[in-house]
């Protein structure tokens, strides 16, 4: 494995480090970004660095859209199935 690919993080780490220093410019890639990736975990990191930065770009952040209520509900989404996952994986135990 090369040392690149042993420096790699996961989508929800590394997003949060680019929210961080991102400019609205940034911030507006990363919107359609987030809209359009499947986050399995991660959510409130990404929820708490996106407000932090938000509020030090308020004045421009109002036309972005959402971000927040996409991150809730893809949490809520990821935990679901999280739970039927878990609740497959009962049943599957309980018969063995």
């Amino acid at each position: 494995m090369s040392e690149e690919a042993k420096k790699r993080r996961p989508f929800h780490e590394s997003v949060v480090d680019a929210i961080q220093h991102a400019s609205y410019s940034d911030m507006r890639c990363l919107v359609r970004l987030i809209q359009e990736t499947a986050i399995p975990k991660g959510h409130d990191e990404i929820h708490a660095a996106w407000a932090r930065r938000a509020g030090e770009l308020i004045r421009e952040m109002s036309e972005l859209g959402d971000v927040e209520g996409v991150l809730l509900e893809q949490k809520r989404e990821a935990e679901e199935k999280e739970k039927i996952k878990q609740r497959q994986m009962d049943m599957v135990n309980s018969i063995s």
